[in-house]
């Protein structure tokens, strides 16, 4: 039985990693990432040390009960951000939207692993387009370009979703 739970337990962990990889595509599309993995991470914080708390008495001495501390602030604190991202995007009440942004710029990145070779044609591995919205200047990731052949200063509609959070997340489609 017990190595029934420990397979189970390791296959959750690879589910979760996975899953976590393939939502790094919406973490460049968040508008204010950054500060929403950060409050995540302090709620994960206080989480763990809650779920330690309540595991402590567990542990069969000092070191073990640090230990199931140590574990669950961890595996908390790592996990929120994909959490908060997830439950933000996909738990959100809200319309997607037409926002009008003004376009700045958009640039081709290129990367390689063994770096980019002399004379070899190259085709870009993704885009970063550069708007202003509310405001300030902001930058979403994408494989295609999202606001090609624009003028800098352009208005345009950029189709976004208020998330769960109160955090946009830019979608596919644009429109004039």
């Amino acid at each position: 039985m017990l190595r029934i739970t420990a397979v189970l337990v390791v296959l959750l962990l690879l589910g979760l990693i996975a899953l976590y990889v393939s939502e790094f595509h919406w973490f460049d599309r968040t508008i204010g990432m950054r500060r929403l993995a950060l409050y995540a991470m302090a709620i994960g914080v206080l989480l763990g040390t809650a779920l330690g708390r309540r595991f402590s008495p567990q542990g069969r001495n000092t070191v073990e009960k640090v230990q199931l501390y140590v574990f669950f602030i961890s595996i908390c604190t790592l996990f929120a951000p994909l959490a908060a991202s997830l439950s933000n995007r996909l738990l959100s009440p809200y319309p997607p939207r037409l926002e009008q942004v003004t376009f700045f710029e958009e640039q081709a990145f290129f990367s390689g692993r063994y770096g980019l070779i002399k004379g070899e044609k190259v085709e870009p591995d993704g885009y970063y387009t550069f708007f202003y919205y509310h405001g300030r200047l902001r930058r979403v990731k994408s494989k295609q370009p999202l606001l090609s052949g624009r003028e800098r200063g352009e208005t345009v509609g950029l189709t976004i979703r208020r998330g769960l959070w109160g955090y946009d997340v830019v979608r596919e489609g644009v429109r004039e």
